[in-house]
């Protein structure tokens, strides 16, 4: 049946809203309506921000197998540096001796701004920015200016190479 389909649509919506901010989506749809014609209430009602969030449901639907999304997230979900490694995760982050730096959005929840700190605290030499966005996740994709001049500003910061 379309159930895996069905449910891997849902997913996304949640997905969605869980790594937004209300902030963001207040601030791109408000209350507003899809359609002029629709009800103003009730399960009915053509929210704009429903309907944008069905689209990326379906969306998502065309780009990902059910089944192959959820060996995604297992690995995902299991992936841990530190496993096997002496001192852990610390131990291993510890051992990178090429400069970093991490970036970190202030409003992600997804991946807090707190392990992001955390992660540069283990990693030699590393620094931290935190880049301010009400997009929650979708930060990395959508402040472009203060995600380019971070980099822009490491790079520039990198010993030149030897010719």
């Amino acid at each position: 049946g379309s159930e895996p389909w069905d449910g891997l649509g849902v997913a996304r919506q949640i997905g969605m809203v869980s790594y937004r901010t209300p902030r963001g989506y207040d601030a791109k749809f408000g209350r507003s309506l899809q359609r002029p014609d629709s009800p103003p209430y009730g399960s009915s009602a053509a929210w704009a921000v429903k309907s944008y969030l069905e689209h990326q449901g379906r969306k998502f639907q065309t780009r990902f197998d059910p089944l192959t999304y959820v060996k995604i997230t297992e690995q995902m979900d299991s992936h841990d540096v530190g496993r096997g490694r002496e001192g852990g995760c610390a131990g291993a982050l510890g051992r990178v001796v090429v400069p970093s730096v991490v970036l970190g959005i202030d409003s992600d929840v997804l991946y807090p701004l707190h392990e992001q700190e955390e992660l540069a605290g283990h990693l030699r030499g590393s620094s931290v920015v935190a880049i301010r966005s009400d997009a929650g996740h979708d930060g990395f994709l959508l402040e472009q200016e203060q995600v380019g001049k971070a980099v822009a500003n490491f790079l520039e910061g990198l010993p030149s190479s030897p010719s």
